[in-house]
């Protein structure tokens, strides 16, 4: 019996050793990271029957469990990842968040500077010290473009070296979970029992992963973790680990990328799905650093762009035009340098392209990748948003140029493969190439060299505006002529009102005999009140005239006599614009218009004018000489589209109606009777309805006295006379081109008359193009537009230059463009580069610089502010995860005091228990 009592009483000694020296080890552990408390579980051993009856015989260990809850163990990898990715991301953009809106270290300060130095200048343009403080203030604004850049190259590199360090911090605990899983392997496969401490050293090195990169985990068998990263790559397989490396990209070796060593060698990552300090750090490069870059440069490159294109419109001090204020953005080295070939393209290394800017207000924000698809097919896709902007064959023979998004890429040479690659950034380094390159104050071109002037001597009241030059190049980059000599404008222009509501602009190079320019610009239209633009503003848009053969009164013209219908002899026409495709690569897009024979010109500018990106001017001119050679008397009339010119009146001697003595006698003064004439047509109220005025003179260049007729709208001329048929009375008819029609007098009931059809200046919008086709007349007749293939047909009409008049103009009113020839003074130029501080010259014209600058720090520090708020709230969360999991498996030192105790009192009452037993045993011998 005491041998029984006494068996019993070791195993509970045993059982609270155990609970002992476990309390002992988890108050050992307490403050070691990661250790989770250790709790002896106990189970009683077999009973032993005795007759009708079992007696115990104590109890055992029977395991040392963790206390661990898988759930919150993972639950903390994951709020740990979390945290540490935003952390990481929060620290970076602050940096950069510190950096622009610092007016001492971003460029808001720089701005202001050079603006305020340009508006001192502009207020003194002749000042040689305020010249020279835009020089130094340039050059000013320029360095903190280059130090911004510098910074954000150092934090790139910054971000370069975290990731560096990360990844040799993954792939050292990569290694250490690797061996402990062959440690924990060893230990279960040696029996049952479970090595705590080995797993507790597990999950600490898996939550010290969790803080640079987001991993899944699973288990395999004999306590083994493996783990994978990214889009399921194996980093930890049993007892083998695999690294991670940082290298520089293939499509970019500026770029770095995380890779996986694998058996088939670096296979890249997506860094959008990394999570922790990696993840961080490439969402900070990617989404935040990358765009900067880019904001920032496309700023630089949008301010040297206009500041070039204004400072080559403006003259200097010495009368030359401007050079570049800032270095060019197309200079040969920039746009090499905008081009990046993939490392993994074939041999050999001889393509040569470059990306040219051609109108930086286009510009997005985005790098573009050009990809080599297949037997010379080519592919450039915006990387912002993963659309194609060109697709096509590459031609046969170099250089060969693509444009796109407001860039030309050229094709320079080389053996382009399948597979090539290459990385466009058009911006990216815009703040490191941005320079000031001028030199002397003088060379600063405030002023402008258009000069305009209001003629003295002008009845109305209609003004001019001073005048801009909007550019020195047509769209194709050749120099326009209006400027092409220097010191001189050729031709100088003179804007003449031919009515007060119709003006006309010629070649002034004569002063005393102003021609038409080449193409015309006749017919111009003046609104009273509103701010009427004399010139184009579109570099691309030309203008189509009328030139078929039958236009006005062609050659050939015979008078139609008595009576009958008259017509302009114009045959039924289809007209097609072409405009190209919306969609890249797409078939251009064509429109038709049908017009019936003998249209008016008005009708058929009408039809035009419904067409998008179409503007059709219609008008008419004739002129009527030779009026000397009629006779005074009855039945003497001139009927102009139905209305009489001739006034009668009543003779009560003969009681019939003669002449009116108001009409001069046009064989004694024909000048007189053509102003009668002239005074009839602008004084009637039908004629003045169609838009029909006249002019009566002398043509200069002929040297006869003439009435010339102008119709606004286009309308037909139908003129008629009727005259006496036994004198030579005769009128002559012409439409100042073709060969005069003369018009005889046939008797008293007896007409001669002609119609004159008249012509159509179209306007056209860059990229139209306007084709005309005859073939469904029956006979070869020639249309409206003849010859539309003719290289001359489509004129451009650009002429570089803008101005307006504003007002209320008389008929004769002149005003006068010429060459500005002391511009010393001239501060014109200046106020435009005052402007650009304001005006919307990025973005297509929705944002200036101080705006997208502004716009930028703004978005930058709602990030830093969100970041800010993300990272407090996910240590938090991280915080709460902490305790909830030191709930389950920290050690509580008060906990394992009491269960100190508790097993102490424990062990003292096993060890009665045996002395007890050892008593009984004592006493049983004695009694032998």
């Amino acid at each position: 019996m005491s041998s029984d009592l006494l068996s019993t009483a070791v195993t509970g000694l045993r059982v609270t050793q155990s609970a002992l020296s476990t309390i002992g080890h988890n108050i050992s552990n307490a403050s070691v990271e990661g250790y989770s408390r250790q709790v002896v579980r106990a189970e009683t051993n077999p009973a032993t029957p005795q007759g009708g009856f079992f007696i115990g015989n104590g109890a055992e260990v029977a395991s040392v469990e963790r206390q661990v809850n898988e759930f919150l163990t993972q639950q903390l990898r994951t709020d740990t990842t979390l945290f540490y990715e935003l952390e990481i991301f929060y620290d970076n953009i602050s940096q950069l968040d510190s950096l622009l809106s610092d007016s001492s270290t971003g460029l808001s300060g720089a701005f202001e500077s050079f603006f305020a130095a340009m508006q001192n200048g502009a207020d003194d343009p002749t000042s040689i010290p305020a010249r020279q403080l835009i020089i130094s203030e340039s050059e000013n604004l320029a360095d903190r473009f280059n130090t911004v850049y510098g910074r954000l190259i150092s934090i790139n590199d910054g971000v370069n070296t975290s990731l560096q360090s990360a990844t040799e911090e993954v792939n050292a605990l990569t290694k250490s979970i690797a061996d402990l899983n062959q440690k924990i392997a060893d230990a279960q496969g040696a029996g049952s029992a479970t090595p705590n401490d080995l797993l507790d050293q597990r999950d600490q090195a898996l939550k010290e992963l969790a803080k640079y990169i987001s991993f899944q985990s699973y288990e395999q068998g004999f306590g083994e973790v493996n783990i994978l990263i990214a889009s399921g790559q194996n980093l930890v397989v049993g007892s083998e680990s695999r690294e991670i490396a940082v290298e520089s990209s293939a499509e970019n070796a500026g770029e770095k990328q995380l890779v996986f060593l694998g058996e088939v060698g670096s296979q890249p990552l997506d860094s959008t799905v990394l999570g922790g300090e990696i993840g961080g750090l490439f969402r900070f490069r990617d989404e935040v650093l990358d765009d900067t870059y880019n904001q920032v440069g496309r700023i630089a490159v949008v301010m040297a762009d206009t500041f070039n294109q204004a400072h080559h419109t403006g003259i200097d001090l010495e009368n030359n035009f401007g050079r570049d204020f800032f270095l060019d953005i197309n200079s040969r080295e920039i746009t090499l340098d905008r081009v990046v070939a993939s490392s993994d393209n074939a041999p050999p290394s001889d393509r040569v392209l470059s990306l040219n800017i051609l109108d930086s207000s286009q510009l997005s924000l985005s790098d573009y990748r050009l990809d080599m698809v297949n037997d010379g097919l080519y592919s450039i896709t915006r990387l912002s948003d993963n659309q194609e902007v060109a697709r096509d064959l590459l031609p046969g023979a170099f250089p060969f140029s693509v444009e796109f998004d407001g860039m030309e890429l050229v094709f320079e040479r080389g053996s382009f493969q399948s597979g090539d690659s290459f990385v466009l950034q058009p911006v990216r380094s815009g703040a490191r190439d941005f320079a000031s390159v001028l030199g002397s104050p003088s060379e600063i071109a405030f002023g402008l060299p258009l000069l305009t002037d209001a003629t003295i001597g002008n009845l109305g009241s209609a003004q001019i505006s001073p005048g801009e030059v909007l550019s020195l190049t047509d769209a194709s980059g050749n120099a326009l002529p209006l400027f092409a000599t220097p010191g001189q404008m050729e031709p100088p222009l003179l804007v003449r009102f031919i009515s007060d509501t119709t003006y006309e602009i010629l070649d002034n190079s004569d002063p005393t005999n102003p021609v038409h320019l080449d193409p015309p610009m006749t017919n111009r239209q003046y609104l009273p009140g509103v701010e009427n633009i004399l010139f184009s503003n579109d570099p691309g848009e030309t203008i189509v005239q009328t030139t078929g053969a039958n236009i006005g009164l062609p050659a050939g013209s015979t008078p139609v006599v008595g009576g009958g219908a008259l017509s302009n002899g114009y045959p039924a026409e289809t007209i097609t614009i072409t405009r190209p495709s919306d969609i890249s690569g797409g078939a251009p897009v064509t429109q038709n218009i049908s017009t019936s024979a003998g249209a008016s010109a008005r009708t058929t500018a009408s039809l035009l004018n419904n067409v998008s990106g179409v503007s059709a001017s219609a008008s008419n001119y004739a002129e009527i000489s030779n009026t000397q050679s009629l006779s005074n008397a009855s039945p003497l009339q001139i009927n102009l589209n139905g209305e009489d010119l001739i006034e009668y009146e009543f003779d009560a001697g003969s009681g019939t109606f003669v002449v009116s003595s108001l009409v001069p006698d046009p064989s004694t003064d024909e000048a007189a009777f053509n102003d009668y004439l002239a005074d009839r047509i602008n004084s009637n109220s039908n004629l003045q309805a169609l838009g029909i005025f006249a002019v009566a003179g002398r043509n200069a260049g002929t040297g006869v006295d003439e009435v010339r007729l102008y119709s606004s709208r286009g309308d037909d001329f139908e003129i008629s006379l009727e005259a006496d048929a036994t004198g030579p009375d005769t009128m002559n008819v012409s439409d100042g081109t073709n060969p005069v029609v003369a018009l005889d007098g046939n008797g008293a009931g007896v007409t001669s008359a002609i119609a004159i059809g008249g012509s159509i200046d179209v306007t056209l919008a860059d990229t139209l193009v306007l084709t005309a086709d005859t073939s469904t007349v029956p006979t070869s007749v020639s249309g409206l537009f003849d010859d539309t293939s003719a290289a001359n047909f489509a004129q451009n009409t650009y002429l570089g230059i803008q101005a307006s008049l504003r007002g209320t103009p008389r008929q004769g009113d002149t005003f006068t463009l010429t060459f500005n020839e002391n511009a010393a003074s001239d501060n014109r130029n200046a106020l435009a580069f005052v402007d650009l501080e304001i005006e919307n010259t990025m973005s297509n014209g929705t944002a200036s610089y101080t705006e997208s600058y502004a716009s930028l720090i703004e978005s930058i520090g709602i990030e830093t502010s969100s970041a800010n708020i993300n990272r407090n709230a996910a240590e938090q969360v991280l915080e709460q995860s902490e305790e909830q999991r030191n709930s389950v498996s920290g050690v509580n030192l008060d906990e394992e005091a009491a269960d100190l105790i508790r097993f102490e009192q424990m062990y003292a009452a096993n060890t009665q228990v045996i002395s007890v037993a050892r008593d009984l045993f004592d006493r049983l011998i004695n009694a032998f």
